[in-house]
Parts: C-alpha cells; sequence; structure tokens
C-alpha cells in the first residue's frame, strides 16, 4: 500500500516535469576568483538564476560543467540543468533580479520554491542517474588524456567507475555505448580547453 502511494506521487511529479513548459536556455560558467567559479542559466521571458559559488571547482573542469555535459549529451531531463529549463531551481539556484517591491519579491520566491520542490520530489532517480553519469565519463574522458597527470588520476578513479557500472541496470548502462563516450569526450575537451585558458571574470555561454 505505502510502496503504491509512493508510486503514484512519482508519477504525479513526473508528470509535472513532463508538462512543464521547456524553452531555450543558455548557460554560462564563470571564473570568479582564483579557485572559484560561478554559473548562471539564462531562459527567455524569466529571472536568471544563479550558484555562485558553485562547488568543486577544478583547473581542467569544474564539476557543475561536468554535469551540463553529461545531462545534456544524455537527455537526462530532471536532473539540474533540465529543472532549470522549465522554471525551476534545482534547490540551489537563485534569481539574480531582485524585484523593487519585497512583498512582490517574497511571493515570487515563494512561487518559484513551491514549483521548485514539486519538480525535484519526482526526479530524485534523475538526479542519482546525472551523479553516476557524471563520474563515469569524468574518468572516461581523464582515462584517454594525453597528459600523465590527468591518466593518473583516473587510475585512482577506476575502481569506483567500474563499480558504479556494475549497479547500473541493463538499460542504464547500455546508454555509455562506445560512439556516445567518443562524443562526450569531445565535448569534455573542446569545453576543458576553453575553460582551461578563462581569466579571472571570463566566462563562456553553452545551449541547453
Amino acid at each position: 500500500m505505502a510502496e503504491s502511494k509512493r508510486a503514484k506521487g512519482r508519477g504525479l511529479y513526473g508528470a509535472a516535469m513532463r508538462g512543464a513548459r521547456r524553452k531555450p536556455m543558455l548557460v554560462t560558467f564563470v571564473r570568479t576568483g582564483e579557485r572559484r567559479y560561478g554559473v548562471r542559466a539564462a531562459v527567455h521571458g524569466r529571472s536568471v538564476m544563479e550558484k555562485s559559488p558553485a562547488p568543486g571547482y577544478d583547473p581542467v573542469m569544474p564539476h557543475d560543467l561536468q554535469h551540463f555535459i553529461v545531462e545534456r549529451a544524455l537527455g537526462i531531463d530532471g536532473a539540474i540543468f533540465g529543472q532549470l529549463a522549465v522554471g525551476g531551481t534545482a534547490r540551489i539556484f537563485h534569481a539574480t533580479a531582485r524585484l523593487s517591491q519585497p512583498r512582490a519579491a517574497s511571493r515570487e520566491r515563494r512561487k518559484r520554491n513551491r514549483k521548485s520542490s514539486r519538480l525535484m520530489s519526482g526526479q530524485q532517480e534523475d538526479c542519482a542517474r546525472s551523479e553516476r553519469a557524471t563520474y563515469v565519463c569524468w574518468h572516461d574522458w581523464l582515462s584517454h588524456s594525453e597528459r600523465t597527470a590527468l591518466r593518473a588520476k583516473a587510475r585512482t578513479m577506476e575502481a569506483t567507475a567500474k563499480s558504479i557500472l556494475g549497479r547500473m541496470t541493463g538499460a542504464e548502462r547500455a546508454s555509455y555505448t562506445p560512439a556516445k563516450l567518443s562524443e562526450i569526450r569531445a565535448v569534455f575537451s573542446r569545453l576543458s580547453e576553453r575553460w582551461s585558458t578563462l581569466e579571472i571574470g571570463d566566462g563562456f555561454t553553452e545551449p541547453w
């Protein structure tokens, strides 16, 4: 009975996510300090959403950029960036624009938080899938690097990556075809090169 209720709840929230109106989104990654970065998501007609500082700074590829690449490439619509695209906050982003009226700003914030809660409640599996995909694809890219230090880092991750792949369902694991992994590696390489050359205060933008 309890499982039936949980399944019904997942169905309702999943329907809310599927029915949410998706609009084109531009995502900007900004180097904000020596070891700091931020992420901004802009959807036409909505407030720009931001997370700064964002977690997992890396001089080669920050953590949220890894998430962005794999979520886009694998079509994981219910995780961080998919939720931003339909007007959510993923519970970790906030609007950069501040309304002049405090009450109006408070109402808008509550409305956005309610929507985010509805979206987030039905998408735990997509969020978990995004975490798994990020680790597996990051390891795969590092292991193919021409740089000795990056290949060495991949070796320290190998056992965990294999364990993650081994615990996936067959359907999920099947999405990591050689062609798809090669495609993701190419995007990692392109955006890592862009990221690595940024000066403090600079950034670049990618479409979702």
